[in-house]
This record gives structure tokens, sequence and C-alpha cells, in this order.
């Protein structure tokens, strides 16, 4: 795993990272509040291969079922992801779940692998029917 320290000499990196969780964090109090339940999208355009992972939740413990290449059947190219790449992944989508107060159904994120390693692009949950 790469030192999570800011490296860009202008702090741009921990400052988007930071400005990021703000506005994941916004979209979970509202999912959460019932104020809305629209999925979560990044507000800016992110380039490189896109991933699929599927995961259910089940007492607030997230298992990813499935990482695809998105869009399905395309021709973007999904990297071949190694073990570790792997984890981070699962580990980044189970934080943002977390995050959201997921607590039982399914969830369906989309990552895109940039180069300055993978972000969130977009988030839908699927809640039990109660």
């Amino acid at each position: 795993m790469k030192d999570p320290r800011d490296r860009s000499p202008d702090g741009t990196e921990l400052r988007q990272a930071f400005q990021d969780l703000s506005t994941v964090e916004r979209w979970a109090e509202h999912v959460a509040s019932g104020v809305h339940s629209h999925p979560y999208t990044t507000p800016e355009s992110l380039e490189g291969p896109q991933l699929s992972v599927e995961t259910r939740t089940e007492d607030g413990m997230h298992t990813v079922a499935g990482i695809k290449e998105w869009p399905p059947g395309g021709d973007g190219g999904a990297a071949v992801l190694d073990e570790t790449e792997r984890a981070v992944l699962r580990s980044l989508v189970r934080s943002l779940l977390d995050l959201a107060g997921h607590e039982s159904g399914t969830a369906r994120t989309r990552v895109v692998l940039t180069p300055v390693g993978p972000r969130v692009a977009a988030c839908q949950l699927e809640p039990d029917p109660a």
C-alpha cells in the first residue's frame, strides 16, 4: 500500500481527498435522513478504466460479490487486477458503504482507475425491503 502522505507540491492531492470525503458525507447524511435516495455521482469527469463493484450487506457487514468491467462488454480495457489492487478496491467500497451507513441490501459502486489511484465515480444503494 502506498504511503498516504500528500506528495503534491501544493497539497492538491490531500485537499482533493478531503473535498471528496466531504461530498460523500453530505450524500450519506441525506440518504440516512430520507431526504433523498438518489445515487451518488461525482461532479467531475474521471479518466481511466471503469469497474463495477457489486456488494451485499447484512447487519452492516459488506461482502464484495464481484468486480466487473464497466460498461459490461465494453472495450474500456479494464486492467487485470492483482490481489493487492483488488484489496484496495474492496477497502475503498467498504469504507464508502460504512460512511453511508448502509446496513443491509445490495450496492453497485462504479470505480475509475485513475492515474492517481482508484476513485469512486458513482454508487447506488438498494436497501432490503422493510
